[in-house]
């Protein structure tokens, strides 16, 4: 896949992804989800950026539902134009179907990037050194560079690759969280 287009290789991780069963998507997602509790980082975050899951990601609804009960302050993006807004989510109700079809705020405060202390990053594929490829429409890459705090990648193992093709532009994320790993700096932790 080393010279794979970036079209090529996301039809091919959307199919492995989508031929999923649901007992292979729930079992991997609670590992993830496991992985993602046991980052201290997380625990003291307090204004988090987290993704609802769409089209098979993994699904990280369980601590959605325990972040916001918890009173955490959890922000949902909202494309607005060409680009992504950060809105504080106070009830999962809150969430509406939106560009896409993926549920986004429907009202709330908007936050601004560089006050977020922990973001939960989607993508199609991530390498190992955080660079990840999405579905082409630039939304997260134009937010990546904004974003305070640790920037964590989610997504199951079979969607990370040796390198993700990357332009000038891209910018990695801290960490890649997966259910078998966790990679930093070009390797599992």
């Amino acid at each position: 896949m080393k010279n794979a287009t970036k079209e090529s290789l996301r039809a091919h991780a959307i199919k492995k992804r989508e031929e999923l069963s649901q007992r292979e998507r729930q079992e991997l997602s609670k590992q993830i989800l496991n992985r993602l509790i046991s980052l201290p980082q997380l625990s003291g975050a307090r204004s988090l950026l987290l993704f609802y899951p769409h089209r098979g990601e993994p699904d990280i609804r369980p601590l959605i539902s325990k972040l916001i009960l918890e009173g955490y302050q959890t922000l949902f993006p909202k494309v607005v134009d060409k680009g992504l807004k950060l809105i504080r989510v106070e009830r999962e109700e809150d969430l509406k179907p939106g560009a896409f079809g993926i549920l986004e705020p429907s009202r709330g405060e908007e936050v601004e990037p560089e006050k977020v202390e922990l973001a939960l990053v989607p993508g199609l594929l991530f390498d190992k050194e955080g660079y990840r490829l999405g579905y082409g429409k630039a939304y997260y890459d134009r937010l990546l560079g904004r974003l305070g705090g640790l920037k964590v990648g989610v997504c199951y193992e079979f969607q990370v690759i040796e390198e993700v093709p990357r332009d000038s532009w891209d910018k990695p994320v801290d960490l890649v969280v997966t259910d078998a790993n966790i990679y930093t700096g070009g390797k599992a932790v």
